[in-house]
């Protein structure tokens, strides 16, 4: 790209906590969960909440009559408060989002009474710091029997605030409100984009690194404007000006000052963009034995095009998991002709993947398969095995939700379709072990509280499907990487885990990576 000199800035980092989906992972999606009031589960709306605190009614809405979209709406209705005024209030889930974005909500409604959007804005929590605050439309919109849009546009500006969540206020004796298709989005000009690299980058604690930031508007660099870069330190999160240059092109330099993980949101208001770039500040030993381990990778002539395939332990912290912590090192080691494709799928079975490799476009979250074989792949790594060995209260904890029987056939059927696709490499890793102290009495004050329930990481289950697994690599000729039993034997077992016992955090996610690199000799 064409351009002037590069705009440097520095800054020092600490460490972070972050959400589940990152803010600026998917900045063209809907934030909003269940946006169609689509997903009911025994009588109740899923992902929409009236709290105890407030008052009025919500229900399920399925006569055609009164829904703009798909086949549900929601209805809600007013009822009198304490102070005898009349309303009623429902909030989505919390969403990630960021200071200097631009957002607009809206929503189809129609009825009686006044409708009014707001948006909670969340703060982390620390001492002295308010938890939350509201933005509220300066009008409320009046009901008809026809139905109407209405929107709220509003820009978080307290660096503080990294989550936001949608909520419907109805007010006014006998309103009632059909509701349909809310949308949370950023307000985004044309087709701005901004990217950084490296997106991830493990780093010796105390030392330098320099992001590069390329803004673009269609084919064209982005014209020299503003860029917030949002350094999200647990302890002072604070947003530093930069610019890009008349190339839309910036350099952002940081230091790692201490081990862990640190997020910089890089936000251009102007074109509601974002990029998110992860540094993953480890001591010496960590950092040389990542290094040790990539430089004796043997990955055959280059190109090589590495895809993985697996569960919530490969969907979920993408931008700092294991899948970006083994793409970074294999570039460091072995160039920019290595690519990394991320195909994972939170709460996938081995049933949804064989869906999906089948074709079936009712498969759950079947576009997540797209062109999974393009470029085609020279290495298939397959991590799955713990949503299958989680064992159902109906069976009293003693059955599996994938049977043996079909875990193997279905395996071997995808091993199959994988091989006379691609041709790739095939290694099958085992599940981990899980921390079985916390998952079993999560299921059983489950079980207690809701009729039902799941119970994961059970041993001797997980061991019984592992030994399958690994014959099916014998005799299938694929590879068969072990990390049950580095997870099982680790001296601090929880440190490598979130607090469900199951899900992998940031010192898990060093351990698979160091597993896999090891393995790709």
């Amino acid at each position: 790209m064409s351009g002037g000199a590069l705009v440097s800035h520095r800054a020092p980092l600490a460490p972070i906590l972050l959400l589940l989906g990152a803010p600026g992972a998917a900045q063209d999606a809907n934030l909003v969960a269940n946006p169609g009031f689509e997903a009911v589960a025994d009588g109740a709306i899923q992902q929409w909440t009236l709290p105890s605190y407030w008052v009025g009614e919500v229900a399920s809405a399925a006569d055609p009559a009164q829904v703009h979209g798909g086949s549900r709406a929601a209805l809600l209705r007013a009822a009198p408060g304490d102070d005898g005024k009349h309303w009623a209030r429902i909030h989505n889930v919390q969403a990630a989002a960021s200071f200097g974005l631009q957002y607009r909500l809206s929503v189809w409604a129609k009825g009686q009474g006044d409708l009014r959007l707001g948006v909670i804005n969340y703060r982390p929590d620390r001492p002295g710091l308010e938890p939350y605050t509201w933005t509220w439309q300066d009008a409320a919109l009046r009901l008809a029997e026809d139905w109407q849009s209405t929107s709220l546009e509003f820009t978080p500006t307290d660096v503080n605030v990294d989550r936001v969540t949608a909520a419907i206020n109805l007010e006014g004796e006998g309103a009632r409100a059909y509701l349909d298709d809310v949308a949370l989005e950023v307000v985004r000009r044309g087709e701005g984009r901004i990217t950084v690299s490296p997106p991830y980058a493990m780093v010796r604690v105390g030392e330098r690194l320099v992001f590069t930031l390329e803004g673009t508007e269609g084919e064209r660099p982005a014209a020299s404007g503003p860029v917030q870069a949002l350094v999200r330190d647990p302890e002072a999160p604070r947003a530093e000006p930069l610019a890009l240059d008349a190339g839309g092109r910036a350099i952002y330099e940081v230091t790692a000052a201490r081990a862990g993980l640190t997020e910089v949101a890089f936000v251009v208001g102007d074109l509601g963009a974002m990029a998110t770039a992860n540094v993953d500040a480890v001591s010496e030993e960590t950092y040389q034995a990542f290094a040790d381990a990539a430089s004796a990778t043997e990955l055959g002539p280059l190109p090589a095009h590495l895809l993985f395939l697996g569960d919530s332990l490969t969907d979920f912290h993408r931008g700092w998991n294991y899948v970006d912590q083994v793409g970074f090192w294999l570039r460091e080691a072995r160039g920019e002709q290595v690519t990394v494709r991320n195909a994972g799928v939170g709460g996938d079975y081995i049933t949804r993947v064989w869906q999906r490799l089948s074709g079936d476009p009712s498969a759950y979250r079947a576009p997540m398969y797209d062109r999974l074989f393009e470029p085609r792949p020279t290495h298939v790594l397959v991590f799955l095995g713990h949503n299958d060995t989680k064992l159902t209260s109906g069976s009293g904890f003693t059955e599996a939700v994938v049977s043996p029987g079909d875990f193997e056939a279905l395996f071997r059927s995808a091993i199959e379709r994988i091989r006379a696709e691609t041709g790739a490499r095939i290694t099958l890793l085992s599940s981990t072990s899980s921390v079985y102290e916390i998952t079993k009495p999560n299921a059983e004050k489950l079980l207690e509280t809701r009729g039902s329930a799941s119970l994961f990481g059970k041993p001797e289950v997980l061991e019984q499907y592992n030994a399958l697994l690994r014959r099916i690599a014998e005799e299938t000729d694929c590879a068969y990487l072990d990390v049950y039993d580095p997870t099982r034997r680790h001296p601090d077992k929880a440190s490598l885990f979130m607090t469900d016992g199951v899900h992998l955090n940031l010192e898990g996610n060093h351990l698979i990576a160091l597993e896999v690199l090891r393995a790709l000799r």
